[in-house]
């Protein structure tokens, strides 16, 4: 299973899209209410609270050096 490089939370493979989040790809951060959250597509109010402003955090990135340290292994 692969994880995520930047928060270490599981990622999940969507055809046509790669490695996402398992709500988005995205994950999303809002300034007003302090909740983190994903959806796709990326969401442009805070689910929560309704404000404005949403930001991206980061988007889903595969942490691949457990995969390569498993390669080496085998080599």
């Amino acid at each position: 299973m692969a994880t995520c490089a930047y928060c270490h939370e599981p990622l999940v493979w969507v055809k046509g899209r790669g490695y996402a989040h398992p709500g988005g790809t995205y994950l999303q951060f809002c300034p007003a209410c302090h909740q983190e959250f994903t959806a796709h597509p990326p969401a442009l109010r805070c689910p929560y609270c309704g404000a404005g402003g949403v930001r991206d955090k980061h988007c889903a990135r595969p942490d691949l050096s457990e995969r390569q340290g498993r390669r080496a292994a085998w080599a």
